[in-house]
């Protein structure tokens, strides 16, 4: 985690874009509404606190639920009560027996709700606090995304140029909508493709990209594919328009970590809290996954064919 000071990207908190280029598109109106999470807790004598702490962290480095906005413990009545891991990243039987080899002693390993982010208000942190489980307040909570989020603008270039170049040069071969697929852990190219609705109407240029770099996955693992693992997870896709809720649902869906997009679709988009119905379904709070999506403001594509009132 580094501190805003430290950080060398140029960053507007206060506008949420990175590099006068990224603008970080999420629904604000979701901040503020709670939603629960359940974690697994203990109470421990205050002397074995610095051992429950070594376990904590090699726990949290390894869950794939964040809960760094959670004060992991709590005093009541002369015992600590502690936070471990959430639910989702260890069953009951798997904490246990981490326990049982642990060098201390515990009582009432038990199910908690807690809440799963911190709010935008300081007033709201403490009220949720009081109710289920104490916050750590450090000011907006975006701001630390923001800070926190791993950007490389000369490689997102690379990249933003393949799709632009692209979607110029193909105005005569159907819409000019283009999409990539990268893995971000060696920055290689999975897939690039276009859009082919002119040939059939759900063969929108994500759509294709994604069951492209199915495709080449699920021939790459063959009889040892494990349904629980999903075909484009983590990865991050670049487009020239941004999709609409087909597309963003098919995003959620395949589980990618990313998308950016360079041109908005106010009318069918489904990524801005401005476009079409105002879905924003990479970040509504009604779906179990999400991912980040960022829309890029610079002047380097701006000639980037514009599509009225046709969904990406």
């Amino acid at each position: 985690m580094v501190k805003k000071k430290q950080n060398k990207l140029k960053i507007d908190y206060e506008k949420c874009i990175i590099e006068d280029r990224l603008l970080q598109i999420k629904n604000q109106a979701y901040v503020n509404d709670l939603k629960l999470v359940k974690v697994w807790t203990i109470e421990i004598s205050p002397k074995d606190s610095p051992k429950v702490l070594v376990l904590v962290r090699q726990l949290s480095s390894q869950d794939p639920v964040s809960l760094v906005h959670l004060k992991r413990i709590q005093p009541i009545d002369g015992m600590l009560h502690v936070v471990l891991c959430s639910t989702e990243w260890l069953e009951e039987s798997q904490i246990a027996l981490k326990l049982s080899n642990m060098d201390f002693n515990y009582n009432n390993l038990c199910m908690k709700l807690v809440p799963g982010h911190c709010p935008g208000t300081k007033e709201l942190s403490q009220d949720w606090g009081k109710k289920y489980w104490p916050l750590v307040w450090k000011g907006n909570p975006n701001d630390q995304i923001l800070n926190d989020v791993k950007i490389d603008i000369s490689l997102i270039k690379n990249h933003l140029d393949l799709i632009h170049s692209l979607s110029v040069d193909s105005t005569k071969q159907g819409l000019p909508i283009i999409t990539c697929i990268v893995d971000p852990l060696n920055n290689q190219l999975l897939a690039t493709t276009r859009d082919l609705r002119h040939i059939h109407p759900l063969k929108h240029s994500i759509m294709q990209c994604i069951e492209t770099v199915s495709q080449d996955e699920q021939r790459k693992r063959g009889e040892d594919s494990n349904s629980q693992h999903y075909l484009c997870y983590g990865y991050h896709v670049y487009t020239t328009h941004e999709p609409c809720s087909m597309c963003a649902m098919a995003l959620i869906h395949s589980r990618v970590s990313r998308l950016i997009y360079l041109k908005s679709m106010p009318s069918t988009g489904a990524s801005k809290p401005s476009s079409g119905e105002g879905y924003t379904i990479h970040d509504h709070k009604l779906l179990n996954s999400r991912f980040e999506v960022w829309e890029w403001t610079g002047d380097e594509y701006k000639d980037v064919p514009g599509l009225k009132d046709i969904n990406a």
